[in-house]
């Protein structure tokens, strides 16, 4: 069986809603499917579905603020790998991430060069020929001056080593953080749409000048 139920509401009492609580929000379903891409469960909520809105905000509370304290964590794990090899392996601060990276995979810059050099005479002396390609080669991907490094110890590198996997793992959970906070907005969207499929909201004359704006939902 299918009834209606209709509301009333004078401008000024909207205004007030506006200013006050918010829920004029719930009397557009454009509207309402707009608050749930802000703030996942809201439009729930003012839908009269407080427990799933309660569940996806608290969610979305708790992925928000994983989201920013992981992107707080990454800078400090990065701060922190960084000044390490600067102390035991001579990098300047100033060094690009991939130069980062070359450091975790050698244990030296010597070390790093003596296979780029391997690979680039197989590569160009051997198979084609090049000697000029080789020297050039060499020249752009090998380490030298104050871009070499040395490892203190194989120990020292693999606390290098861990430094940067805890780095990755803070930013794997940073992106999964993400990922929850677009699937939270993703899933009100729908649910919003779906559950807002039979409302209605339109306006009618109220008085001499005023107007009335009607909102009607069907069950």
């Amino acid at each position: 069986m299918q009834g209606s139920r209709s509301k009333g509401l004078s401008l000024i009492g909207i205004l007030l809603l506006i200013l006050g609580s918010g829920s004029l929000w719930a009397q557009s379903r454009i509207a309402l499917i707009g608050m749930s891409a802000l703030v996942p469960g809201s439009a729930e909520i003012a839908m009269g579905k407080t427990n799933r809105g309660v569940a996806l905000i608290l969610s979305d509370v708790l992925a928000t603020y994983s989201f920013f304290k992981t992107n707080h964590d990454m800078d400090l794990k990065k701060d922190a790998y960084k000044n390490y090899a600067l102390s035991y392996a001579g990098v300047p601060l100033s060094m690009p991430q991939r130069h980062y990276q070359a450091i975790q995979d050698y244990i030296s810059s010597e070390d790093f060069n003596d296979f780029q050099d391997m690979m680039a005479r197989n590569f160009f002396v051997i198979y084609h020929n090049d000697v000029q390609g080789y020297i050039d080669y060499m020249e752009a991907n090998t380490y030298t001056g104050e871009e070499s490094w040395e490892w203190q110890s194989a120990l020292h590198w693999e606390n290098y080593i861990d430094l940067r996997k805890q780095h990755q793992r803070i930013k794997i959970n940073h992106n999964l953080a993400l990922g929850v906070m677009l699937f939270n907005r993703a899933l009100s969207v729908i649910d919003t749409a779906i559950l807002s499929r039979d409302m209605s909201l339109y306006a009618s004359p109220h008085g001499a000048d005023g107007m009335m704006l009607n909102y009607e939902m069907r069950f």
